[in-house]
């Protein structure tokens, strides 16, 4: 299955000045639990350990979250996030599967599809030439 980059606002800076748009990996994706969904733009991230949806998205699904069950996370920058996990069903493509992702109130979480939950899953191709992500279910040995 293949998917479009998506052209994004970037902001100009004095290192690249003529910037105005950069393409990112985002895809289409549905998360569920029960009878509630959310549609939602995800990035596809191989340098993200987890699967990490903001906190607002576990609220709407009704998910029952348990604060014992959560991970502290570190990236660029001193700062650091926690995310509380969960069994959502995660739909792509024309696939189904469960995904047990993370669930944070940081500001500066976004929809992430990353390693466990996503790339374990998939094949995935980064084609940015072509401006192309391309998903194939991923056989196992």
């Amino acid at each position: 299955m293949k998917f479009p980059y998506r052209r994004e606002p970037s902001q100009p800076s004095s290192a690249h000045p003529g910037r105005q748009n950069l393409l990112r990996p985002r895809i289409r994706i549905r998360l569920g639990h029960h009878n509630q969904h959310v549609d939602l733009l995800a990035l596809v991230d191989s340098g993200a350990d987890d699967c990490l949806f903001p906190l607002d998205v576990a609220q709407f699904l009704g998910l029952p979250l348990d604060p014992t069950k959560t991970h502290r996370y570190g990236g660029i920058g001193q700062g650091s996030i926690t995310a509380v996990f969960e069994t959502v069903t995660l739909q792509v493509g024309g696939w189904s599967f469960p995904l047990y992702a993370g669930f944070s109130d940081a500001s500066s979480v976004v929809p992430l599809l990353g390693q466990n939950g996503f790339f374990d899953l998939f094949e995935v191709r980064f084609n940015l030439p072509k401006a192309v992500i391309e998903l194939n279910r991923a056989t196992r040995p």
